[in-house]
């Protein structure tokens, strides 16, 4: 998990199938000095890690990625210039998995909008 690690929680709101939780990013973690050394830029996968640790939260449920329909990462977030993101999921539970929408930004700035879903594990 990248909670506590790579980035903190600062807020966490989930009313009627959508969670909103503000992150503070740890712009000294080690992943930065190899992503890229100089010029750091949080990687895709963590994104995704943290939309899903967000998701788990919200549902209470152990989730893995099943499906990225759609995902676009439409700017580098550098942890040095923006390092408090909002991230909002719209999500509906399904039998055995969870579809989403999710978004991460800071103010105007998107840096991430994805459809997916995920299936219970275990």
């Amino acid at each position: 998990m990248l909670i506590e690690n790579l980035y903190t929680l600062d807020s966490f709101n989930d009313d009627a199938q959508k969670a909103v939780a503000s992150v503070t990013l740890n712009a000294h973690h080690k992943i930065f000095e190899g992503h890229f050394p100089g010029q750091p830029v949080l990687p895709g996968v963590c994104q995704l890690q943290m939309v899903k640790e967000l998701l788990e939260r919200a549902t209470k449920q152990k989730l893995f990625l099943a499906e990225a329909a759609n995902c676009k990462f439409l700017q580098m977030i550098d942890p040095t210039q923006t390092n408090v993101l909002v991230i909002t999921i719209d999500y509906k539970k399904e039998e055995d998995a969870v579809a989403c929408n999710a978004v991460i930004k800071s103010g105007d700035a998107v840096y991430l909008k994805m459809n997916g879903k995920f299936l219970k594990a275990g």
